[in-house]
């Protein structure tokens, strides 16, 4: 072999030497940008998740209240009690009507408009965000709020493939129903009377072996108790005047009934007993006005079994 063809050969080598080496780092740095972009998406997508997860909450708290809220609007204005709660709570937390009928307070306020807003703004930034509700069930937990149980399916994708995350998710949401009016005293009172709900300070409703002056302020302000003989809240919406363990009562303020010019009724003030048909034992209270009266089966409740007017029952 020639000088030169060994020069060539060995130049030829070289150049190929140099463009394996050339093209293998252009490839690992184009691998590496890729990389790089890949682990961008995946974190824009990760930080979307979890301000997603953070807001679903503030998003069912705020369709729940204004929905219990519409339910109490609703009320007002039609005079009758919601037929279902559940189903009337479904339908206006996602679709802001009951019965088909809009809802002012829901405007703009419903879950799905929030789901609206959120699948907007994932758009922004190229991703895909879809949400179903697999259950929406209201339950009373205790006397003073009502839970939101919410079972939704979340799907959340990088609109170029690079990731996606589905997941099944369970919401519980707590509101309160402290300054909800009550169902009751609107429909009975054909909307002339209403009564926030507000949890009564007195506990010592009797003292001094006689003085009524608790008694009265909490009768004067309609305040409420928590009392297991007594229909929760839920059951207030619906005018189901049973028991549950999570039942709350007021005593009517008959003075504001006949203020209003509605007929009074001889019968034991307890709320739900006073708006119903059930037959009670009742008695008169001494330093009470004469259409107090409350039935023997809320004499301890409220402390009057010494000064119950036998006369009276």
């Amino acid at each position: 072999m020639t000088k030169k063809a060994i020069f060539y050969t060995t130049a030829a080598i070289a150049l190929t030497i140099v463009i394996i080496v050339t093209y293998s780092a252009y490839s690992t740095y184009r691998l590496r940008d890729r990389m790089d972009v890949v682990q961008t998406r995946i974190e824009t997508v990760n930080f979307f998740i979890k301000d997603v997860e953070k807001d679903i909450s503030n998003g069912a708290y705020i369709a729940g209240f204004r929905t219990l809220l519409s339910f109490n609007q609703f009320v007002a204005n039609n005079g009758t009690f919601i037929d279902n709660a559940n189903e009337r709570f479904k339908e206006s937390f996602l679709n802001g009507t009951i019965n088909q009928q809009p809802l002012s307070l829901m405007k703009d306020s419903t879950f799905t408009d929030w789901a609206n807003k959120i699948s907007a703004e994932a758009d922004k930034v190229d991703i895909k965000f879809n949400f179903k509700i697999n259950e929406i069930k209201l339950n009373q937990t205790d006397p003073w709020n009502v839970d939101i149980g919410l079972d939704l399916s979340l799907d959340i994708r990088d609109k170029r493939n690079t990731s996606y995350w589905i997941r099944d998710r369970h919401l519980t949401t707590r509101i309160s129903i402290i300054g909800f009016e009550d169902p009751l005293y609107i429909v009975n009172s054909k909307g002339r009377v209403t009564n926030a709900i507000v949890i009564s300070n007195i506990t010592q409703f009797v003292i001094n072996n006689g003085d009524v002056k608790n008694l009265l302020k909490h009768m004067n302000n309609s305040w409420y108790i928590a009392h297991n003989d007594s229909p929760s809240f839920l059951m207030r919406l619906q005018g189901d005047l049973g028991n549950s363990t999570f039942g709350i009562e007021s005593l009517v303020n008959l003075e504001e009934f006949q203020q209003q010019g509605l007929p009074l009724k001889d019968r034991s003030i307890v709320d739900y007993i006073y708006f119903g048909t059930k037959s009670t034992y009742n008695c008169g209270v001494n330093g009470t006005p004469e259409w107090f009266k409350l039935d023997s089966g809320h004499w301890q409740t409220y402390q009057v079994q010494s000064i119950k007017i036998p006369q009276g029952c």
